[in-house]
């Protein structure tokens, strides 16, 4: 893969993300506060399918930077680790991608009536300004290349 292809590949990403961040907020209302277990399981699956798509990019940043970290049980772990040893994103901001990892696995293993809204609540508010900056993050390590 060259840096245009991988340039291409980051900016499809970014775009299909920001598309399933439009949908997460055409169910999720800041003034709404009662939501039907459907609306949650939807919610979390948007929020489950935004942070794919981070893991997604960042994985094939890696594999650019010959940083494969493999398809072993525990990659997903690996990946932000990377990122994070090899500063394509900041500390703070891989702490808080970590809770969204924490949020896919839990949701995975759990019934969705099971999951507490505070919980979901606080990752719906945050994701524009996480996708905003994981883009700016990806893009600036990028043109560092």
């Amino acid at each position: 893969m060259t840096i245009d292809e991988l340039n291409k590949y980051c900016k499809g990403e970014f775009s299909n993300i920001d598309r399933i961040v439009d949908e997460l907020y055409s169910v999720y209302r800041l003034d709404k506060s009662d939501y039907t277990v459907t609306d949650q399981a939807a919610m979390s699956a948007l929020l489950i399918n935004i942070y794919g798509g981070i893991e997604g990019v960042l994985k094939q940043v890696l594999k650019f930077d010959k940083l494969d970290v493999g398809d072993s049980p525990d990659w997903h772990e690996k990946v932000l680790r990377k990122a994070g040893e090899i500063a394509i994103l900041p500390p703070d901001l891989i702490q808080l991608l970590s809770k969204y990892l924490a949020f896919r696995n839990y949701f995975l293993y759990t019934y969705v009536f099971n999951i507490k809204w505070d919980d979901m609540k606080f990752m719906i508010d945050a994701v524009r300004d996480v996708v905003s900056s994981v883009h700016t993050e990806v893009e600036e390590y990028i043109q560092s290349i």
